[in-house]
């Protein structure tokens, strides 16, 4: 009877344990975002600017192979 309570507080410990390090595990904000872009030179922007809108591309399936409407 001890084992099998030990074994489920240590199950317990173990799934908040994980619950919390899952919640910390957050995504930067807008703004951390923003302040880096701020941050960089005119020529990484529009590099990034490329970069972003080339993957856009890659997902749109109008125009993911590059022909125009006429």
């Amino acid at each position: 009877m001890v084992d099998l309570t030990l074994y489920a507080i240590f199950f317990a410990l173990v799934v908040v344990i994980g619950w919390r390090l899952r919640q910390r595990r957050g995504r930067i904000g807008a703004a951390a975002v923003g302040t880096v872009y701020e941050m960089l030179n005119d020529e990484k922007r529009n590099a990034i600017e490329v970069i972003v809108e080339e993957k856009a591309g890659e997902r749109d399936p109008e125009h993911a192979d590059d022909i125009t409407p006429p």
